[in-house]
C-alpha cells in the first residue's frame, strides 16, 4: 500500500539525526513518499508520522494530521517512560533491553503498542557503540513496520504499572572519587566524551575524563 510517510526530529542533539538519510532511503525503497521535518510547526498531512528524537509532546491538532503517529521508545512500556530510558537501564546493570513502537497520544509515552523488539548488550560497549546499536534497532523496527499492511495492524493497550525516568543532565556524569572504577564503569561507558563527559571534583577543582577503547 502506497503511503505518505513523514519523519519528525525536533531535538537537535538526537543521535538519530545522523541516520535520517538512511531512514528516508528505507521508506523510499518501499515505494512510499517520505519527507523530513525538524519542527512540529511545519508538519504537513500524511498517512504515517515517525516521531523520532523529539522533546515536545504533540498536541491533538498535530496528531490528527496523520492516521498513525509512531514513536520508537527504548524500553518495554509502560515501564521506563520518559527520558534516556536505555541509559538509565544500563546504569541499573541490565543486560537485556527492549524497544517499543507505539501510536502516540497527547500523554507522554502512553499510546497503544504496535510492536516490541528486544536486544542485548555485552557490557563493554561505550557511548557511541551503544547509540549505534540503538539506531540499528530503530531502523530494523521501521523496516518491520513497512513490511506490514498498516490497516491490519493490531494495537495493544499498555498494561500494568508504569515507571518514569527523568531526563539526564550534565551533573549525572559526576564520578565519585571514593568509589572504584569497576563500580562506576557503566557510568563511564554511557557518557558522551564531547557533549557530557565524565567528571570528578577534588579539592574544589573539576576534572574531566574521556574514555576510549584500545586498538590493540
Amino acid at each position: 500500500i502506497f503511503m505518505k510517510i513523514n519523519i519528525l526530529i525536533d531535538n537537535n542533539h538526537s543521535f538519530l539525526i545522523n541516520y535520517l538519510d538512511e531512514i528516508k532511503k528505507i521508506v523510499i525503497k518501499r515505494n512510499h513518499i517520505c519527507k523530513i521535518f525538524r519542527s512540529h510547526k511545519n508538519i504537513t498531512k500524511g498517512d504515517v508520522l515517525f516521531i523520532l528524537g523529539c522533546d515536545k509532546i504533540l498536541k491533538k491538532k498535530t496528531l490528527n494530521c496523520h492516521k498513525l503517529n509512531l514513536v520508537i521508545h527504548p524500553s518495554r512500556l509502560p515501564k521506563g517512560k520518559g527520558g534516556a530510558a536505555l541509559i538509565w537501564e544500563i546504569l541499573k546493570n541490565k543486560k537485556k533491553f527492549f524497544i517499543t513502537m507505539f501510536n502516540a497520544s497527547c500523554k507522554i509515552d502512553a499510546g497503544e503498542i504496535v510492536m516490541v523488539r528486544s536486544f542485548k548488550l555485552n557490557g563493554h560497549e561505550l557511548h557511541d557503540e551503544i547509540r549505534k546499536i540503538q539506531a540499528d534497532q530503530t531502523l530494523l523496527m521501521i523496516k518491520d513496520f513497512l513490511k506490514k499492511n498498516f490497516k491490519k495492524l493490531k494495537f495493544k493497550k499498555q498494561r500494568g504499572n508504569g515507571s518514569y525516568f527523568r531526563k539526564r543532565n550534565p551533573l549525572d556524569s559526576n564520578l565519585d572519587i571514593n568509589k572504584s572504577i569497576n563500580d562506576q564503569f557503566n557510568l563511564l561507558r554511557v557518557c558522551d566524551n564531547e557533549k557530557y563527559p565524565v567528571f570528578f571534583i577534588k579539592n574544589k577543582v573539576k576534572y574531566y575524563l574521556k574514555i576510549f577503547k584500545s586498538n590493540e
